[in-house]
């Protein structure tokens, strides 16, 4: 059941009032750093800045909503990029049901919580029905007939679902595709190729006691690799659980947007987070350095609220959107990077090694995925090689 945990009202241009409610401000209940809950903010609060429509998703919203001119604002922008802060707000709080962490915004979305989701409105799919399941939703989006309530962030094509795994245990889910397999253009193949070595990388990781989004590959009945990775920031069919992304946490924090490493260690000296926290970034940032994964942003990296005793008050989340982007296609699909050799990581520290025998480990199990292209499995089979040296 939802708990109001304050009001916010908008003063003027990038001014907000937030009143807190009793529970969120008394200490029992504030699990959030002292100051950072208060009632004057210039600019969004920190703790909403995730819920902004952005990515793939953000985009199939904004053009929906564009199509329907009255259901939110007839002046919304088409492109999200062009939307500013009160009409950001809007959006949220017209359809803001299934947004990234546990809040929800205004009434409204607090109805279509209750009243359309996610048994009316994505009624939850049979596991075995996936494969066909997942193909009709992607022609669904495509062809405008789903609306992607949803601002889960990231440039690659995705949609969620609400998964039966049997007669009383569900989960929700965000599930990547592929392009369709007939006549796959080289951009297609490599974007397949991408997608099929993320699951190996994140599985690396859960295998090694690194804790990483559960993902399952699945081929779909129309020819797509489907991603399938269960939401961490859910509990079952309706449960919500804290999210909030390095980015947000930074703003507030620092102010600037470092790099993993660098920002880890801001948190760390403010005492936000822990020492084994920072330890598993540090691996993780070498990880993602030795795969190739060249998107290492504050949008990739996310923490929940802590439930320990003393003073840190952010726990990492598991890793996500793990995998090498420097191969991936330029923005127009027609040119694909050649093979890149991975140079040394810039930090010394104990935990490189091991995550250079993960990144070995990881380019080994892709060398010898016959899912993939020969092109791919052949860069692999030498970053493999050079890592191990």
């Amino acid at each position: 059941m939802p708990q109001l945990d304050g009001t916010l009202t908008v003063l003027e241009a990038d001014e907000y009032f937030f009143a807190a409610c009793d529970a969120l401000r008394s200490g029992d209940d504030n699990r959030y750093p002292d100051g950072w809950i208060r009632t004057h903010y210039e600019g969004i609060p920190w703790f909403l800045q995730d819920l902004r429509p952005q990515g793939y998703l953000g985009r199939a919203l904004a053009q929906q909503l564009s199509r329907q001119p009255t259901f939110v604002d007839p002046s919304l922008p088409e492109h999200i990029h062009h939307w500013n802060d009160d009409q950001m707000l809007r959006v949220i709080t017209r359809v803001g049901n299934d947004l990234p962490g546990h809040f929800l915004i205004s009434s409204g979305s607090i109805k279509r919580f209750f009243t359309l989701s996610p048994t009316t409105e994505s009624p939850a799919i049979d596991a075995e029905e996936r494969i066909h399941a997942y193909a009709q939703e992607v022609l669904n989006l495509m062809e405008g007939q789903w609306i992607p309530y949803s601002s889960a962030g990231g440039e690659q094509p995705k949609l969620v679902a609400h998964i039966a795994d049997g007669p009383i245990r569900s989960r929700q889910v965000i599930v990547k595709f592929s392009p369709p397999a007939q006549a796959p253009s080289p951009a297609d193949q490599r974007w397949c190729d991408l997608l099929i070595t993320e699951h190996h990388a994140l599985s690396v990781l859960t295998e090694h006691g690194i804790p990483a989004a559960h993902t399952e590959l699945l081929h779909g009945s129309d020819g797509r690799w489907f991603l399938e990775s269960t939401r961490f920031d859910r509990d079952g069919a309706r449960g919500r659980l804290p999210l909030f992304s390095l980015r947000s946490i930074l703003l507030e924090a620092a102010g600037d947007l470092p790099g993993w490493v660098s920002a880890a260690e801001i948190l760390y000296r403010d005492k936000l987070i822990h020492q084994d926290t920072l330890e598993r970034i540090i691996l993780l940032d070498a990880y993602g350095h030795f795969i190739g994964n060249t998107d290492r942003h504050s949008g990739n990296l996310s923490f929940t609220l802590s439930d320990r005793s003393d003073s840190a008050q952010f726990d990492l989340a598991p890793a996500y959107d793990m995998l090498p982007m420097q191969y991936a296609p330029e923005a127009q699909g027609a040119l694909l990077p050649d093979f890149r050799s991975i140079q040394a990581y810039p930090i010394a520290h104990e935990l490189v090694s091991m995550a250079q025998d993960l990144a070995t480990l990881l380019w080994s199990n892709v060398a010898q995925d016959s899912r993939l292209s020969k092109s791919f499995r052949e860069m692999a089979i030498t970053h493999a090689e050079n890592l191990f040296r």
